[in-house]
């Protein structure tokens, strides 16, 4: 596991620190307090290739430095590691990190497993996880904790705002497209919750192995249907490849909303405008949305190469608003440092959201469609905003498998309320 970490550290200082060290920030401690020390703790494989790898550590640094610009002089350090998409080594690395580097707080942690087995360890050490990239709504549900916050849009808010922003529009019958897979099943039920509580109908669904490389069957069910609107549930390659197929088997010709609950911009990028012209996206962050936006998104891109989507703009604006919070109390205890995330608001870019009791932090999200090709204007300006929908009506509370944090005590088929 050691040379795995230093592996991980000797990529990302080569990619992202070539020329230069800004993996610490700050002159020297202000008061008693020791070195902040923040652990990037990503994957680039699996689900990790979509919202995690190397970019993450450039979205830490961004923010390490900026807090930095500002600070009156407290030590932070970015340390980072890769976990290689298996749960039992992001533990170890983290426990590492915890008891022989006094690491403050965990950042990152993309999969399903993985983040809760960190987030429970976490929580036993006293340490702080601010999730930016797993969107596994369990984060907030049964696996909750008092020290961790979940930045990322889950399956949850993802099904829900993509349903609610569609039905604006008067489109409430559905197909869904699902891997056989535990996150392929998850978007599948929160979407059917989604729509079925919003007035709409699951006309009917496929499932496919999650290790399926052609897609003409399934799709071939949604387009015979009679659903005005077809859900593609996966996420990543298999992602890019089922919308590929789509516009082969002529999808976007046969009058049906292409949504994709979990698109990426760098998967629309990947299609390019004339595969993806059309597809519908739910995101709570697009980079050309506001100068803010931009702002971040320039600097990002002149490191990288690509635009960043929510899970980087996360990482960026969790940091960020960690280091306030500890800047503030002179402290990095977990139990304080948290309850005061939780009160104090969520400065994303513009925008003003907050972190409810049980780690959610709430902003609002945006309904996009894939623009024509010839209405590009230039790279990676894909996105066409449809309308906005609020936190309050995308992140509720599910009933089922409720967070312990919460006060409140409903009855079958209530939703909780936002507010603890």
């Amino acid at each position: 596991m050691g040379d795995d970490m230093t592996r991980g550290r000797s990529v990302s200082r080569r990619v992202v620190l070539a020329g230069g060290s800004a993996w610490a920030s700050g002159a020297g401690a202000q008061s008693g307090l020791a070195a902040i020390r923040i652990g990037v703790l990503w994957d680039r494989s699996g689900v990790g290739a979509v919202t995690s790898g190397l970019d993450q550590i450039v979205s830490g640094r961004l923010a390490v430095d900026d807090f930095g610009h500002l600070s009156r002089g407290y030590p932070v350090e970015l340390v980072d590691a890769e976990f290689e998409r298996r749960p039992d080594q992001a533990v170890a690395i983290a426990r590492k990190w915890f008891d022989e580097s006094n690491l403050a707080a965990i950042v990152d942690l993309p999969g399903t497993a993985a983040p809760v087995q960190v987030q429970d360890l976490a929580r036993a050490r006293g340490r702080t996880v601010m999730n930016t990239s797993s969107v596994n709504a369990a984060l907030t549900g049964v696996a909750c904790a008092a020290t961790a916050t979940h930045w990322m849009d889950d399956t949850v808010a993802l099904t829900r705002a993509m349903t609610i922003g569609m039905a604006a529009g008067g489109v409430n019958t559905w197909f869904l497209v699902v891997p056989d897979d535990t996150l392929g099943l998850a978007f599948q039920a929160d979407a059917t919750v989604a729509i079925e509580s919003s007035g709409g109908r699951v006309a009917g669904f496929v499932r496919y192995p999650s290790d399926s490389t052609s897609f003409a069957r399934p799709l071939a069910s949604a387009r015979d249907s009679a659903a005005a609107a077809i859900g593609l549930c996966a996420m990543g390659a298999p992602l890019v490849a089922q919308v590929q197929q789509a516009r082969e088997m002529g999808l976007f010709d046969a009058r049906k909303a292409i949504c994709a609950y979990a698109a990426t911009i760098r998967d629309v990028h990947a299609l390019g405008a004339r595969e993806a012209q059309g597809l519908w996206v739910a995101t709570g962050f697009y980079w050309n949305r506001n100068e803010q936006t931009r702002s971040f998104s320039f600097r990002f891109h002149e490191i990288t190469g690509r635009m960043p989507d929510k899970s980087y703009a996360a990482t960026y604006t969790a940091i960020g608003h960690f280091l306030r919070i500890v800047k503030s109390l002179d402290t990095v205890a977990a139990a304080v440092a948290n309850a005061a995330m939780r009160r104090e608001p969520v400065y994303f870019f513009g925008d003003n959201g907050r972190v409810r009791i049980d780690g959610r932090v709430l902003l609002d999200m945006g309904l996009y469609r894939v623009k024509a090709q010839e209405a590009v204007r230039e790279p990676w300006d894909y996105y066409q905003p449809i309308r906005t929908i609020s936190a309050a009506d995308v992140f509720h509370p599910r009933t089922k498998d409720r967070c312990a944090l919460t006060p409140w005590r409903g009855g079958p088929g209530q939703t909780a309320p936002l507010t603890p």
